[in-house]
């Protein structure tokens, strides 16, 4: 594969993705916060990303490995290519909410 034609499925990809967080945005959040449903872990006393990162991604983890561990999936309005799709969104969703949360309380997270 040439770099050009990588860059191109990549694209690709990012598109899928945007549609993807698009479509469940419109299902899940119905304020005018588009986060709100992401945010609903903060009621618990624990920031967005912390909840996206625990409970959200890890959930997702879980449908992926347990398909490579078993060789299919029972529920088919959610196959494997999308779940990884939900994952990468998930990622960024995750970094907006970090951000949010750092410029909120002036600190910031190094690897250390």
């Amino acid at each position: 594969m040439q770099q050009q034609e990588l860059i191109e499925k990549f694209e690709a990809i990012l598109t899928e993705m945007k549609s993807l967080m698009e479509a469940k945005n419109h299902d899940y959040s119905g304020t005018d916060d588009p986060l709100a449903n992401l945010r609903a872990c903060e009621k618990a006393g624990i920031p967005a990303y912390k909840g996206i990162v625990g409970v959200r991604m890890q959930d997702k983890m879980s449908r992926l490995l347990s398909f490579l561990n078993k060789g299919e999936m029972k529920v088919k309005d959610e196959p494997f290519r999308e779940t990884l799709r939900d994952l990468a969104n998930y990622c960024i969703l995750a970094i907006i909410c970090l951000d949010e949360s750092l410029k909120e309380t002036k600190t910031t997270i190094s690897a250390s």
